[in-house]
C-alpha cells in the first residue's frame, strides 16, 4: 500500500512539473511580451531618447509561432510610431531560438494594434515581408536570460550609405536590452548608438 501512494505521489508530481514547467521558447515570448520603456536610461545617458516599445502576441491559434507583434515610439508621441514590426519565434533541432522579423504591407493601419491584437485577424502572415538575413538567434543563459542577435553582414539596411545593420539582444523577465549598429562597405559603424544598447525596462 505504501508503495502504492509512493507511486501516485511521485506520478502526480511529474505530471505537475511537466503542466507547470515552460520550454525556453515559451519563455523567450513572456520575456518579449509587455510594455517597456527607456525613459530611465534617457534621464541618466543625454546619448539615448525617451522611447516606449510595446509586444503583443498575436495569431496565438497558430501552431508555428508564437508570433509578436511589436510597436516602437518616442513616449512623447506615441501615436506615431517609428518602428513596427512582427516577430515569428521558432525553436531549431538544437534549442537555438530564433526571431524571424518581418515587415507590414501597411504598417499605419497597424498603430496602436498592440491594445487590440485581434485586429491582426486580417492579415494573413503570406502578407508579410520577411528581412532577409536579420533574423535574430537566441541562446537561453544559466540566470534565465536569453542573449542573441544577428549573424554575419547580411542584414540589410536602406538607410543611406548603410551597407549591413547589426543586432545585438538580451531579455529577462525585467528588461529588454537592444543594440542596433549600421556599417557602410569599409565595416565602419555610421548609423547606431556608440553608447551601448537601448535598455527597455518593463513597466507592464
Amino acid at each position: 500500500m505504501r508503495s502504492l501512494l509512493l507511486f501516485v505521489g511521485c506520478l502526480l508530481l511529474s505530471v505537475h512539473l511537466a503542466a507547470g514547467e515552460a520550454t525556453a521558447l515559451e519563455r523567450l515570448a513572456a520575456a518579449l511580451t509587455g510594455t517597456f520603456s527607456s525613459a530611465d536610461q534617457a534621464r541618466g545617458d543625454k546619448n539615448f531618447r525617451d522611447v516606449t516599445l510595446h509586444v503583443a502576441p498575436i495569431w496565438t491559434d497558430r501552431a508555428d509561432g508564437p508570433w509578436l507583434y511589436a510597436e516602437q515610439a518616442l513616449t512623447d508621441a506615441p501615436d506615431h510610431p517609428y518602428r513596427q514590426r512582427i516577430y515569428q519565434l521558432t525553436a531549431r533541432p538544437d534549442g537555438v531560438l530564433e526571431c524571424r522579423i518581418f515587415d507590414l504591407p501597411d504598417p499605419i493601419a497597424a498603430t496602436g494594434a498592440w491594445k487590440d491584437p485581434a485586429r491582426f485577424a486580417r492579415l494573413d502572415p503570406t502578407a508579410l515581408k520577411p528581412q532577409t538575413g536579420c533574423t535574430l538567434t537566441f541562446q537561453a543563459q544559466t540566470d534565465g536570460s536569453f542573449k542573441g542577435g544577428t549573424l554575419g553582414k547580411d542584414c540589410v539596411n536602406t538607410l543611406p550609405g548603410v551597407r549591413y545593420a547589426t543586432t545585438e539582444a538580451t531579455a529577462t523577465p525585467k528588461e529588454v536590452i537592444i543594440w542596433e549598429r549600421g556599417y557602410n562597405a569599409n565595416d565602419v559603424q555610421i548609423w547606431g548608438s556608440l553608447h551601448g544598447g537601448y535598455v527597455f525596462k518593463r513597466v507592464e
